[in-house]
């Protein structure tokens, strides 16, 4: 079988985000079940994503330099698997942090790998990132209902092997042939990389809101699914979570160039915003439906932030820099970013789920102080879609 690079780079993400649900959106469900505390569950997951701050920010493009795209795309997910099989046997507490951290060195290289890909192939017009993108969303969704519902039939323990199993359906899917092969031929320049775009103003303004948006999301994704069990009945929790990818995905499938036409700097503004009403809003949520209106604002916090920083780096950063660049973003803005304040709400929540969030929403608007940075001509797209 043979694919087009629009499909394969499509069911590449569907097939990723399957496995993310399960990792995102259940992993503190499951280590609350195995007896850890919050605590111990807010370090794990803080180690676990600063070793995802070396493994993307430094190993993603060392190896894009010595390695194709499509090679890279090819091996990886093989190896993933492999590293997911340990949490099989974890025991106690250290061992907990020692497969956390060697799957946090593997597993997310996937993120900036695949963003890279379907920048690469946008820029040259074999595909539209937005709809895309959107089957990442849709995958989302799926992991998120299927996670919940084994999860509420068979325990949390079953979200082990739902994890290794939908890695490894993402290593089988990246063994297809496709056309347009030679378009993922791309290396990266490495440290050359690194030196350009730090003296690119702009897009160091982009990263570091984009850092504080996506990192004010650690409360909600590490214990976002507790919060939901405490004030919704079980079978409605995977329904309430789907919400956050379902706005996602209808904001990545809307996304075309009259939505480009708002500018980076309204966008990122946007998203800067609509997290802080966000996670007022989860902070005081006493029912479901105030919980649901929470996700629902997704498609502002998360999906277009995300949007607009990767029309940046499509629009504005040469093809041989996207490696360094989705690198930077996937380690800094969902790694350390996000490990710093994870272990922060880990330890407020023991003083109470609404100090951990309404710290979050101080986070996200202090994102604003740095739109200024990104000048008035910086801020519009110049590629025909999203």
């Amino acid at each position: 079988m043979t694919l087009s690079l629009r499909a394969w780079v499509s069911v590449r993400f569907l097939t990723f985000y399957l496995s993310w649900a399960v990792f995102q959106s259940y992993w503190g469900l499951w280590l609350a079940e195995r007896g850890f505390s919050f605590s111990e569950i807010g370090t794990a997951v803080a180690l676990s994503l600063m070793a995802r701050t070396v493994s993307v920010a430094v190993i993603y493009p060392a190896l894009n330099r010595y390695v194709t795209l499509l090679r890279l795309s090819r091996i990886i997910p093989w190896v993933i698997t492999a590293a997911a099989v340990p949490y099989l046997f974890v025991v106690g507490f250290p061992m907990l942090l020692a497969v956390s951290i060697l799957f946090g060195l593997i597993y997310p290289i996937m993120l900036p790998l695949n963003e890279t890909v379907a920048t690469v192939a946008a820029r040259r017009g074999l595909l539209l990132y937005g709809p895309t993108r959107a089957l990442g969303s849709a995958g989302f969704m799926v992991g998120t209902l299927l996670a919940g519902w084994l999860s509420s039939a068979l325990g949390p323990e079953v979200l082990v092997s739902a994890l290794i199993g939908s890695c490894l359906l993402a290593a089988v899917v990246g063994v297809v042939r496709l056309r347009e092969a030679e378009t993922l031929s791309v290396r990266g320049s490495g440290a050359r990389g690194f030196a350009a775009l730090f003296h690119d103003r702009a897009f160091l303004a982009c990263l570091a809101i984009a850092v504080l948006v996506q990192g004010s999301h650690a409360a909600y994704y590490s214990f976002g699914a507790i919060r939901a069990e405490e004030i919704a009945v079980p079978i409605a929790v995977p329904f309430l979570l789907v919400l956050a990818p379902l706005s996602e995905f209808v904001l990545f499938s809307l996304a075309r160039r009259r939505f480009e036409r708002l500018g980076y700097r309204v966008l990122f503004a946007l998203g800067a915003v609509v997290a802080a009403v966000r996670w007022v809003l989860l902070a005081f949520a006493g029912d479901a439906v105030v919980f649901a209106l929470s996700q629902v604002l997704h498609a502002g916090s998360y999906a277009t932030t995300h949007l607009a920083f990767t029309m940046y780096v499509r629009d504005r950063v040469p093809a041989e820099d996207q490696s360094a660049a989705q690198g930077l973003y996937a380690s800094l803005a969902m790694g350390l970013g996000m490990a710093v304040l994870t272990f922060v709400a880990g330890v407020q929540i023991g003083i109470g789920f609404e100090t951990a969030l309404l710290a979050m929403a101080v986070v996200a608007v202090a994102a604003l102080l740095f739109l200024p940075m990104i000048r008035p001509g910086e801020d519009s797209s110049t590629a025909t879609a999203a």
